[in-house]
C-alpha cells in the first residue's frame, strides 16, 4: 500500500529514520512497529495536555505567588512558558506559540484565586 502523509515534521522524521536504521529496520517495518505500539498503549498511562499543565501549575502555585503576584502567567506544554504584565501580551505568547497548543493555563497570579474556578485556555478558542 502507498501512503502520502502531509505536514509531517521533517526533523522528527529523519529521527524516525535515522532510529530506524539503528534498529537494522525498513522504514515501513518501523512505522508498523511504531503504529502497532501506539494502538496497544493503554490510554491510562497516557497524560494530557491538561494534567501536565495542571500538574505542574499545582507544583508550582506557591512559588508563583511569591515570584509572580499580580502577572499574568502562562502554563503550557507542562512547563512554565512566562510571566507578563498584562493579559495582551499574554494572549500574543500564546497565539505565538509553535507548534499551536491545545490547552493552556492562564491566570493573573494572585487575583484568579478569588475567583471560584480557575481559567484555562482550550486551543481555537483564543483564536476567536
Amino acid at each position: 500500500m502507498t501512503l502520502v502523509i502531509k505536514k509531517l515534521d521533517p526533523e522528527k522524521l529523519r529521527q524516525f529514520k535515522a532510529e530506524a536504521v539503528r534498529r537494522g529496520l525498513l522504514l515501513h517495518q518501523a512505522l508498523e512497529e511504531a503504529i502497532t505500539l501506539w494502538l496497544n498503549y493503554n490510554e491510562t498511562y497516557l497524560e494530557t495536555d491538561a494534567d501536565a499543565n495542571n500538574r505542574v501549575y499545582e507544583a508550582m502555585k506557591e512559588e508563583l505567588s511569591k515570584k509572580y503576584r499580580g502577572k499574568f502567567i502562562i502554563i503550557a506544554e507542562g512547563k512554565l512558558i512566562g510571566a507578563y504584565e498584562s493579559m495582551n501580551e499574554a494572549s500574543e505568547k500564546l497565539r505565538s506559540l509553535k507548534p499551536h497548543v491545545k490547552h493552556a493555563i492562564l491566570i493573573k497570579v494572585g487575583y484568579d484565586e478569588e475567583y471560584s474556578g480557575e481559567y484555562e485556555w482550550w486551543g481555537g478558542s483564543i483564536e476567536s
